[in-house]
């Protein structure tokens, strides 16, 4: 059964920002100067600062809050898109809790607050506090979600789940925004188990809970450094490795992807000025082309390199699959047609930024070199070096 959209009246009409205080605001300044100096210092880009427009709601949080900062809880944290939200977070003047099972990334943050348990089955250690807002980059299942969200609906102002792309019902609507319809058409909701359709159930989860407190992200790939999919790695990677390089597809295929830090400074732009709504988290800010991110990538390196599009077909019916064996992009055609023209300008109008195509290859690049420095280390996708040599030389053969 497809399922529309079933929100609040804010997420159906785009981001809400509950009214800031004076303090709020002073707060939200002083902040953003000692992060944009720790910015300078650090090489990374300045968050964005555009603010969503006004719009009614709740009240605003404490005046102390204010001019403290916020106290967020991060329901896991140590995995992928977390550390950079926490050291966001913290440039910024919050404070930070952690929850998860306390197995990964230990070392992390000594300087936090860390909470041990299981969100499947045991948030003990959450009772009885309260958070100006909770951050959930781990809830993949209604269940997961809905245990979190009963437990902590009357527990903080704010809720923001992070979703995916993937809700969709499929990607052909006109217009890619956030009230295309999500959910499968042809299946029934008990047997929405696939990633996609949980994270659907996940999200009216929080709805139920939260109501106009509701903060949806849905973001496409995520990337940068820190990503282990490999999915974007694999390009700088393969392109910094030079030669004749087998790129899938036509040029002119529309790609889409969104760096791991303009996520993690937007989630914490928005919770600033208590945003709520769902917003399509997806750059780059302007149309982007396969050619133009290759292309894009290939002004980072010095390495003599060529390339060479190969024809989707072809390439399937060698057993080469988009998203397995041709990482980060689909053929833009049947149920995928505008999978990669999704409309973010809802989330560019909250403040949401991006860093050049750039920056984000050279740093996942350099990342990647460093990992790569400790031994013994393969790519997790895309294709090896022979592959990619006899499916080349069989391809100008066909021609």
């Amino acid at each position: 059964m497809k399922t529309e959209r079933s929100t609040t009246e804010a997420s159906k009409t785009g981001p809400s920002t509950r009214g800031p205080s004076t303090t709020r605001r002073g707060f939200i300044g002083q902040a953003g100067l000692a992060a944009g100096a720790a910015a300078l210092g650090s090489g990374a880009a300045a968050p964005g600062s555009v603010a969503a427009a006004p719009g009614s709601g709740a009240s605003a949080r404490s005046v102390a809050n204010s001019q403290e900062g916020l106290d967020i809880l991060i329901l896991g944290g140590t995995g992928f898109i977390g550390p950079h939200v926490v050291r966001h977070a913290l440039a910024r003047g919050h404070r930070i809790t952690l929850f998860n099972r306390g197995r990964t990334n230990t070392h992390l943050f000594p300087e936090v607050e860390k909470l041990v348990g299981d969100r499947n089955d045991d948030l003990t250690a959450l009772e009885g506090r309260r958070w100006d807002a909770v951050i959930d980059n781990s809830g993949y299942t209604p269940a997961q979600v809905g245990l979190s969200v009963n437990l902590l609906e009357g527990a903080t102002d704010q809720y923001l789940f992070t979703s995916t792309r993937a809700v969709y019902t499929d990607f052909t609507a006109a217009v890619m925004d956030e009230d295309a319809p999500i959910g499968p058409a042809d299946l029934p909701e008990s047997e929405w188990t696939a990633y996609g359709p949980a994270k659907v159930l996940a999200e009216r989860r929080v709805e139920e809970g939260f109501g106009a407190r509701t903060l949806i992200v849905r973001p496409p790939v995520i990337v940068g450094p820190g990503d282990r999919s490999d999915r974007f790695t694999y390009w700088p990677v393969r392109i910094d490795d030079g030669g004749e390089t087998l790129v899938q597809g036509e040029r002119a295929d529309p790609v889409q992807f969104i760096d791991v830090r303009d996520l993690a400074e937007f989630y914490i732009h928005l919770l600033e000025r208590q945003t709520t709504g769902i917003f399509n988290s997806v750059g780059p800010g302007a149309p982007l082309s396969s050619a133009e991110l290759v292309y894009g990538i290939r002004a980072i390196t010095s390495t003599p390199v060529s390339f060479a599009w190969v024809d989707w077909d072809f390439l399937a019916e060698r057993g080469q699959l988009p998203q397995r064996e041709l990482p980060f992009w689909q053929p833009p055609r049947g149920r995928y047609l505008n999978y990669g023209r999704i409309d973010s300008s809802r989330a560019i109008a909250a403040g949401l930024t991006f860093r050049p195509l750039a920056v984000t290859a050279r740093e996942t690049l350099e990342w990647h070199r460093s990992r790569e420095a400790g031994g013994g280390f393969s790519l997790r996708t895309g294709l090896d070096r022979e592959l990619e040599a006899r499916l080349l030389a069989e391809w100008k053969v066909g021609r």
